[in-house]
């Protein structure tokens, strides 16, 4: 067994914050089997200045481009550094970052995440991983969803996990996972759009308002990428294109538009989980028996949204399982920590299941410390006791 404390940095599409959990991984080289258990998190609002050039970064010039490119990569190291220091936390092993994501074009062959890794590396004592999507995107794939990468690791007991992040996304313990739909991404924006004041709409508050308009609702249903095979990705790019022109708040009132777009949302995930219990059920992976699902996400604590799916498979065979707040809100933070040590222990991080890329790859920028003296010992020590123990588990079986 072997322990590793590494911080994990998530920043969603919907503009929430930069999400920070230090976590503690222990890991079995026999089964890669782990286990996880966050020390500490917390959630850092962005301001307004940083949220708006985040928000347009898809329309700036080059320059301008490279120049927030620069910033976020400061803003990711200070930010974690002031974690660190307000809890007196002096021992770590490794961070990584997600990254924010602009300009996701898989089938056009590119992605791209905000945040200088070297940048953000000039401010740590420990190596920093980056840079998760592109070389699946290289390699043929969409370069998302990468989280049923660690969710295959790291929660094994749940049969299937949602996340309702900025996009509602599935994952089948790394055996397939895909994009759902948009969730929160255009939810907070009709929230905003409501109340200037509020980030969200909390506990489905103003959609309890509204009323469901038929029209809308069918022409979001009706939308091409729903009828697509897996694997598949939304990017902020289609949905400003083919979702947000649908929600007209000149025609309609907010809580109506909320209140359908919620609906869809419900129903986007209902199919999903029909298809992913049919997929289960015709690869052998699971018996006739009550699948355990897993959600969490920010959408989570959408109460409305929540009772709406619940009813929609009342009479399936599916049991939503409660998670702590933690793993609700941090579920993304933590998984890109492991992601980034699986990279440092030169393990597959990213599944060709899931994002249809040519093979499983190690995926990750690995960014040194300040420091010419730093080794990668720790990391190394295990990652060849890994390879041996498979080397002579392997000749013992021929």
């Amino acid at each position: 067994m072997a322990s590793f404390r590494g911080i994990g940095c998530m920043s969603g599409s919907s503009l929430d914050g930069l999400d920070i959990c230090l976590v503690e991984f222990t890991g079995d080289k026999d089964t890669d089997i782990w286990s996880y258990h966050v020390l500490e998190s917390e959630t850092i609002k962005y301001d307004k200045s940083l949220e708006d050039r985040l928000r347009h970064a898809a329309t700036m010039t080059a320059e301008d481009f490279i120049k927030l490119h620069i910033d976020y990569g400061h803003f990711i190291g200070q930010q974690v550094i002031d974690f660190l220091n307000a809890r007196e936390i002096l021992s770590v092993d490794f961070a990584a970052s997600h990254g924010h994501t602009i300009l996701h074009q898989p089938n056009d062959g590119y992605t791209f995440q905000l945040g200088d890794g070297e940048t953000t590396a000039s401010y740590f004592n420990f190596p920093f991983v980056s840079n998760f999507r592109t070389k699946d995107v290289a390699l043929g794939g969409q370069g998302a969803p990468l989280v049923p990468g660690g969710e295959k690791h790291l929660f094994s007991p749940n049969d299937i996990c949602i996340n309702l992040g900025g996009i509602a996304n599935i994952g089948l313990k790394g055996e397939i996972g895909y994009d759902v739909c948009p969730c929160n991404y255009v939810m907070n924006r009709l929230a905003k759009l409501y109340d200037n004041n509020i980030e969200f709409d909390k506990d489905g508050e103003i959609a309890k308002q509204g009323q469901i308009i038929q029209e809308i609702f069918e022409q979001l249903e009706a939308l091409p990428f729903y009828t697509q095979e897996p694997p598949k990705s939304i990017g902020a790019e289609w949905i400003e294109s083919y979702v947000l022109p649908k929600l007209d708040t000149t025609k309609y009132s907010t809580p109506d538009l909320m209140r359908t777009f919620v609906e869809h949302v419900a129903a986007r995930l209902e199919t999903a989980l029909k298809d992913s219990k049919r997929w289960l059920m015709e690869n052998g992976s699971v018996s006739r028996r009550k699948l355990k699902v897993l959600v969490t996400g920010g959408g989570a604590f959408n109460t409305l949204l929540i009772e709406i799916l619940k009813n929609k498979i009342k009479n399936s065979e599916f049991e939503l399982e409660e998670a702590d707040n933690e793993t609700i809100c941090f579920k993304e933070a933590l998984v890109f920590a492991f992601l980034g040590l699986r990279c440092l222990l030169g393990q597959e991080n990213v599944l060709k299941a899931v994002t249809g890329g040519k093979c499983d790859s190690i995926s990750g920028s690995i960014h040194r410390p300040m420091g010419s003296s730093f080794t990668l010992s720790k990391f190394d020590k295990f990652y060849f006791e890994l390879r041996r123990h498979r080397s002579i588990s392997c000749s013992s079986q021929s």
